[in-house]
């Protein structure tokens, strides 16, 4: 007979994939998932949206949040990412 999970025994957890510009976070998301969901390039911010991934165990569910490079913004929309990136890390702390 099959084991169903209950809400007991299933894990649930987040991180929060955050660094500097064209470091690898979308890579680094894209092999633990085994698939590829997030752009990638050589091009310094070309993730500039939050993305998750959700990789499912049979005892656990890891969410991944993937994030726009921390860096010193030149403009607008790099205090956009910028911002969103910072946000992240709050909630990624509070599921540990």
């Amino acid at each position: 007979m099959e084991h169903i999970n209950t809400t007991d025994d299933l894990r649930v957890g987040m991180v929060a994939l955050v660094g500097r510009p064209n470091v690898g976070k979308s890579t680094l998301l894209n092999a633990l998932l085994g698939q590829k969901i997030a752009i990638v390039s050589p091009r310094p911010q070309t993730t500039r949206v939050i993305l998750h991934g959700i990789l499912h165990r049979p005892d656990a569910q890891v969410i991944f949040i993937d994030t726009p490079g921390i860096h010193q913004p030149r403009n607008q929309l790099g205090q956009f990412m910028v911002r969103l990136a910072q946000k992240v890390i709050p909630s990624a702390i509070s599921s540990a």
